[in-house]
């Protein structure tokens, strides 16, 4: 009883200005909660004929572990981890580590993570290092962040060549109901390792060396009118190693020696808001080249100039914007355009059967596109993992509708058509799709049988790829799936996909995908899964044959100490 309360006692004088409400809190809480789980895939491959298919078995592993004292201090944490080796267009590796334990508004990260300081600076890339982040209740906002943004790779097993790259840096804001103010720095630098100043030359890359950052303010004059802005600055060396006689790493806030180039960037933003909606004007500037390492893409050399309105009318919700652009702001391009850009948003649910929603832009944007036939030759989850070969569109119109046929208690029917047109750019270094029109239509049906616990679905989609020199490829897809459920616990699901592509010159392949997979829950956190897929591709070289077993099991589990009556009390769900 009294190392208990002496514990108490520690925990609740630690947190200095606690208001009173905040101890009561503290002392009714559970003195130990913890959650978590664990999942393990085993994917087994057999490709009769095909030596090309190197590692016929492939294990998986991630699981997440969660903490909480008190309602106070959390920690969760998480892994993952597989025995594949993965390619160079793998975005983030997947043998992965995090931590980010938490005490009230302080937060530490360890392992894998990111933060976003700024559109202009740190932008969301992932570095494995530490950071904290502190978010006490006066507004003020303070966070850090350290770590290796790359890997060190000379170009083997398949990886394009990269210097070991560190960075790091910090972000402090200060909030309040009429203004802000914010200040952020993020420097980045690659090291320069003993085989490469042994031979400078043996590289196809050149060290970088990168300081940006960003001020930002905003300030409310009137109630709902408020106006922000933010200026960048990037300094970006790009060669720390001019004359390959470098004997080691140095550090230096900014590194002056070398091919060194300063951007800037600044954005404005004035917008009024009321219950029925909001109306506002936008002006950007970034220079040409603007480049940050604390991002992995970033558009540049641009200016502009918009206006942007929403509301919501009855029942139908719309959002425009619209205004000028125009680039080349340095005359360093051989042809300087201008155009006006714009983007609308309408979506609706006409009536309890009917919506809609419909999507218009010409703003520049970065997506993956997801192959046609990587998609309907997929065998597992962890197949085609996202990977960094995005494409830039510089157009994109969607549109997408569905209808409730029927919705009775024991049956329900619906309907859905979308269509997706998407210009990508041009001349792009990465993207297969570079200059090319992409179109994609698709057509599905879904039928629910409730007392048979019965789901029936049927697609139908058409993809159409036009590229430059009046070539193109297409795949008509279709798609039926059966999915059963026994005795609640157990769920049968059955899947057959077709696919036929063509090209200007014909044929290019057929593939059909056959799926069967089997669910068992046992007391409601033990899951087991065993899919079975038989794939068949037939293409202008060969015909190929694969088997396909997936063996998954994920556990899930959840713990807490409480106390009762003077007493310790465990609850817990295994």
């Amino acid at each position: 009883m009294k190392c208990r309360t002496l514990f108490l006692a520690v925990i609740v004088s630690f947190a200095l200005g606690t208001k009173a409400q905040d101890i009561e809190s503290v002392i009714q809480a559970p003195l130990l909660s913890t959650n978590g789980g664990i999942a393990m895939n085993h994917i087994f491959t057999l490709t009769p004929g095909d030596t090309t298919v190197s590692h016929p078995y492939a294990f998986y592993l991630s699981g997440n572990l969660n903490f909480n004292f008190l309602d106070v201090v959390g920690i969760p944490l998480s892994f993952a981890y597989t025995n594949q080796q993965l390619t160079k267009n793998v975005s983030l590796p997947f043998n992965r580590f995090s931590l980010a334990p938490s005490y009230k508004w302080m937060k530490v990260y360890a392992g894998y993570t990111s933060m976003h300081f700024s559109p202009y600076s740190l932008a969301g890339h992932e570095l494995f290092g530490g950071g904290v982040e502190l978010t006490p209740d006066n507004g003020l906002k303070i966070s850090a962040v350290y770590g290796r943004l790359k890997k060190q790779s000379f170009g083997a097993d398949d990886t394009d060549p990269s210097f070991r790259r560190m960075g790091g840096g910090f972000s402090v804001e200060y909030k309040k109901e009429q203004f802000d103010v914010g200040v952020n720095l993020f420097k980045a630098q690659d090291l320069l390792s003993s085989e490469y100043l042994a031979h400078p030359d043996s590289l196809d890359v050149l060290p970088q060396d990168n300081l940006s950052g960003s001020i930002k303010a905003g300030i409310s004059f009137i109630k709902n009118l408020r106006l922000t802005t933010e200026y960048g600055i990037s300094a970006l060396n790009r060669n720390i190693n001019p004359y390959g006689n470098a004997t080691g790493n140095r550090f230096r806030m900014l590194e002056t020696e070398g091919d060194l180039a300063v951007f800037h960037a600044v954005k404005t933003q004035l917008t009024y808001t009321q219950p029925a909606g909001s109306i506002g004007a936008t002006y950007e500037k970034v220079d040409p080249n603007y480049t940050t390492m604390g991002a992995y893409y970033m558009t540049n050399d641009y200016e502009n100039m918009t206006a942007n309105f929403s509301t919501v009318i009855k029942k139908v919700n719309i959002a425009v914007n619209g205004g000028y652009q125009r680039d080349n702001l340095s005359n360093q391009k051989n042809n300087t355009s201008s155009r006006i850009i714009y983007s609308a948003n309408v979506s609706s649910n006409l009536t309890e059967k009917l919506s809609f929603a419909f999507n218009l832009s010409n703003l520049q944007s970065y997506v993956y596109i997801n192959d046609i036939y990587d998609r309907v030759t997929q065998t597992n989850e962890f197949q085609n993992l996202d990977t960094l070969n995005v494409t830039q569109l510089n157009y994109t119109a969607s549109l997408n509708s569905s209808y409730v046929l029927q919705s009775a208690k024991e049956q329900r029917q619906s309907l859905n058509l979308n269509f997706m047109y998407q210009k990508s750019a041009e001349a792009q270094q990465y993207s297969r799709f570079s200059g090319n029109d992409i179109y994609n239509t698709g057509v599905s049906y879904q039928l629910s049988v409730l007392p048979l616990k019965l789901t029936a679905s049927a697609s139908v989609s058409h993809n159409y790829n036009r590229m430059p020199e009046d070539m193109f490829t297409q795949a008509m897809t279709y798609n039926v799936s059966l999915q059963k459920t026994f005795f609640e616990n157990l769920k049968s699901a059955l899947t057959a996909t077709c696919s036929r592509m063509s090209n200007q010159e014909g044929k290019l392949s057929n593939v059909m995908n056959i799926r069967i997979s089997e669910g068992y829950v046992l007391a409601q956190k033990h899951n087991f899964n065993l899919s079975l897929t038989l794939l068949h591709s037939d293409n202008l070289t060969k015909k190929r044959l694969q088997y396909a077993a997936n063996l998954s099991y994920a556990y899930n589990f959840n713990i807490t100490v409480s106390r009762k009556d003077r007493r310790l009390k465990l609850d817990y769900d295994f």
